[in-house]
Formats: structure tokens, C-alpha cells, sequence
């Protein structure tokens, strides 16, 4: 009893400034769609697509540079915050390396939108939007690799307040670009900020992202770096060791974010099959999923906590600690989904109507949200398995479960239940796919763990 009050008070301090910086990750996505919807439907579809094309790279980044938080937990545990700062160097090299890569994947797509999305004006506008968000790629993963070491050593709120900052920078700037600026107000004739509409989101979110990894560096310098440590020489100097470790990295966090692409992924598909209904069907589903999202972030939140604590009870030889760590946190995800589902419900319409002056709009993400509450158990479920896992450093396994619930079972469901059944469902169609294989997903998630779990245990006893 007293493990799980001493536990669940560790996990909310970690879980608390977490979920602070997820929602306000997630916040600029928000932001740009609201404001990109006051401008027109086409625009606000358009970022949706936009949107939509993005934050799965950017979680993909994400998966890839959390590896840090579970390897600087479990250095911290056996050797103190100065051993887990070695991490430094290799995390900021990595988090540039990854960065470019995703930034040109997305450049890639942003080329070709107008052969994927069939309305021209919305595919120029989503375009133009993808392009500015390639900028700031490489910052997110400097900024990325200092947050979670950060959150390993229990210094997470210094993350927090920076996106927050963040968070607020971006209303005025997405203002300035969205709706214009005209410097003849303040004297200046002939002179001023055009308004690029939709595609003004993406410089504002760009401004922010790069703002936010230059603060992150700063207080890092600051507050987590060992003295006469120099951030650049560690980053841009290579050594095999260096090579080494970021191998290692590499291997671990590649199938996180491989895990999460396919999850966020699968959202993105279902966005792009559903152009062919029309720019309203798009935007209403986007109203749905992007208050999904920000539901997400808690259980989600909670998981990256777990990442930590399993990894730094792994890390202080505390295997019993680190399985019963694992099980609190799938219970406690099991009652944020029954409160996340219950404000769902009762909150659809008037949330909806947050999104688009359009009733059309309203009504489809109103009725959308309905499924979206229906999935937060089995959504809950399975990613706290999955964090539990990453702290347990397994997580080729998690890869391969995802993509098969994911994709095949979910996605798969989702398309015949859309187009081909009988009864043709739409885009409803697709989201009882994804009830489907988010609960196939946590049910062979929560088999893994328990195996997992008693392997460690079995590996230790025999190793004593």
C-alpha cells in the first residue's frame, strides 16, 4: 500500500508537467486549425490535411528521441544526474540527423499534394503550409532530445514553461500571418505583412518551434549541463564511441517512433480517403480527431511517466517495483478514459462548434466525437502498455503489434465498413475501425507486458 500512494505520487509528478507540454505541443495544431477556420472551410480543410500530414512525423521524431528519457532514467538510477548528462551530445546530434530527414519526408509530401488531394486550391494551400513547418524540423529534434532528458531528471516543468510561452507566442504570430498586417496603421504607407490565409499557420508554427528549441538550449546551458561542458563541441564531434551510442539510440527509439507513426498514421490515411466525400466530410472528421488528440495527450502523458519510472526501477535493480509500477499505471489510464469518454459525450456539440461557424461541420464532428468517446479505453489501455514496455527498453514487439492493429485490423475494418459494406458507413465506417484495432491493440499489448515483466524477474532470480 505503501509502494502504490509513494508510486502514484512519483507518476503524477512526472505525468503533470508532461501533459502540460503535450497540450501545448498539440495546442499549435489547435490553434492553427480554429484560426485557419475562420478564414474558410477550404482553408481550414486544407490545414487539417496539413496537420494531419505533419504531427505523425513529428510524434515519429518524438518515439525516436524518447529513447533518451528511458536510457538517462535508468543512467540517473545506478549513477546520478552527472552520468546521465553523457547523453547530451548524442541526443542533440541525433535529434538534428532525425530532424533533417523528417523535415525532407515532409517536403517530399508537401510536393506532392496537388497529385494526391483532386480540390487545386486546397492542395496549393496545404502545400504551402507543409513547406514552412519543413524549417523548423531540425530544431524540434534539438529541442525534442533537451526535453526528455529533462523529464529523466525530474526537470520537467522548465519544459513546460517554455511551450507554454510558446504555446501563447503562437496566437499572435499565426494573427499576424494568417490575417495580415498593415503597417500603415503606425505610418508606415506601402508597407506591411500580406495575409497567406491557411498557409500563414505554418509560418507562425514554424517562428514558435524554432523559438522554443533555442529557449530549451539556453536552459539547458544553464541549469543541466555539467560544468566546462561545451553542448557544441559534444554535438558536431564524432568519435566511434559517439557513432556508438547513437546507434544504440537509434535502435531503441526507431521502433517507438515507428509505433507511434503507425497510430497517428492510421488518422492521417483516413483524412486523405475521405477527401473524395468533399472538404466538409474532412473538416468534420478533423474537428473529431483533433479533439481526440488533445484527450490523447493525457494517457499519453502518463505513459512517458511510466517510461521513466519502469526504466529507473529497472535501472535501481527493483524488478518487483518496476512490474507493479507497469499494472498502477494501466489502472490509472483505465480511470482517465472513463473521464475523458463521459466529457466527450457531454461536451461534443458545444466543442464542435469551437471549430467552424459551418452547421454542416458542427454536426458531423459532433456525431463523430460520439465514436471518439467509445475508443478512449482501449486507447488508454494500450498506450500505457506500450510506455511500460519502453521502459522495459522492448520495443520491436510493440512496432510489430501496432502496425498489425493498426493497419491491417483497424484500418483494414475501417475501409470495408466505409466503402464496401453493404450499408456503406463513410466516414463513421472508419472510425469503428479504429474502435476495432486500438482494442485488438491493447489487449496484445497488456499480453506482452505481463511476458515482458516476468522475464525480467525470471532473468534476475537466475542471474542472483
Amino acid at each position: 500500500m505503501q509502494f502504490r500512494s509513494e508510486e502514484i505520487r512519483a507518476i503524477r509528478r512526472l505525468t503533470l508537467p508532461i501533459l502540460a507540454s503535450q497540450l501545448a505541443q498539440i495546442g499549435i495544431g489547435t490553434i492553427d486549425t480554429i484560426m485557419s477556420g475562420y478564414v474558410s472551410t477550404i482553408d481550414l480543410a486544407a490545414v487539417a490535411i496539413g496537420n494531419a500530414i505533419w504531427t505523425p512525423v513529428w510524434l515519429f521524431l518524438a518515439g525516436v528521441m524518447v529513447a533518451i528519457s528511458s536510457a538517462a532514467s535508468r543512467l540517473k538510477a545506478a549513477g546520478g544526474k552527472q552520468a546521465a548528462s553523457q547523453l547530451l551530445g548524442v541526443g542533440v546530434a541525433l535529434g538534428l540527423v532525425s530532424g533533417l530527414l523528417c523535415g525532407l519526408l515532409i517536403a517530399v509530401v508537401a510536393w506532392a499534394m496537388p497529385l494526391i488531394v483532386d480540390n487545386q486550391e486546397s492542395a496549393a494551400i496545404t502545400s504551402g503550409y507543409l513547406y514552412f513547418i519543413v524549417f523548423a524540423m531540425p530544431a524540434s529534434g534539438v529541442f525534442l532530445a533537451l526535453r526528455f532528458h529533462a523529464e529523466a531528471l525530474d526537470d520537467a516543468s522548465q519544459v513546460t514553461r517554455i511551450m507554454l510561452l510558446g504555446l501563447l507566442l503562437n496566437i499572435p504570430v499565426n494573427f499576424v500571418f494568417v490575417y495580415g498586417l498593415d503597417f500603415a496603421l503606425i505610418g508606415l504607407p506601402n508597407v506591411g505583412i500580406p495575409a497567406f490565409g491557411g498557409m500563414g499557420c505554418g509560418i507562425g508554427s514554424a517562428i514558435v518551434m524554432t523559438y522554443m528549441a533555442v529557449h530549451l538550449v539556453l536552459n539547458t546551458r544553464k541549469r543541466r549541463m555539467p560544468e566546462n561542458f561545451s553542448l557544441w563541441h559534444a554535438t558536431f564531434e564524432m568519435s566511434k564511441t559517439k557513432l556508438a551510442d547513437m546507434l544504440r539510440l537509434t535502435k531503441l527509439g526507431l521502433p517507438i517512433g515507428i509505433a507511434l507513426f503507425f497510430e497517428i498514421t492510421l488518422f492521417t490515411a483516413i483524412a486523405l480517403f475521405l477527401t473524395d466525400l468533399g472538404p466538409t466530410v474532412v473538416a468534420g472528421h478533423q474537428v473529431a480527431i483533433n479533439v481526440s488528440s488533445l484527450t490523447f495527450m493525457i494517457p499519453l502523458s502518463l505513459s512517458m511517466a511510466l517510461t521513466v519510472r519502469v526504466g529507473h526501477h529497472i535501472g535501481s535493480g527493483n524488478l518487483d517495483y518496476a512490474k507493479r509500477c507497469a499494472w498502477l499505471g494501466v489502472q490509472i489510464n483505465i480511470a482517465i478514459a472513463g473521464l475523458n469518454a463521459l466529457i466527450i459525450i457531454l461536451g461534443s456539440r458545444f466543442v464542435a462548434d469551437l471549430y467552424s461557424p459551418d452547421p454542416a461541420v458542427v454536426a458531423i464532428g459532433a456525431s463523430l466525437l460520439m465514436y471518439a468517446a467509445v475508443f478512449q479505453l482501449s486507447d488508454s489501455v494500450q498506450v500505457a502498455a506500450a510506455g511500460a514496455l519502453r521502459g522495459y527498453e522492448d520495443t520491436f514487439a510493440v512496432m510489430i503489434i501496432t502496425f498489425v492493429a493498426y493497419w491491417l485490423i483497424g484500418f483494414g475494418s475501417g475501409w470495408y465498413l466505409a466503402y464496401e459494406h453493404s450499408t456503406p458507413y463513410g466516414a463513421k465506417g472508419f472510425w469503428m475501425g479504429l474502435i476495432i484495432g486500438l482494442t485488438v491493440a491493447a489487449i496484445t499489448l497488456l499480453w506482452r507486458l505481463r511476458i515482458i515483466a516476468k522475464r525480467y524477474q525470471s532473468a534476475h532470480l537466475a542471474a542472483s
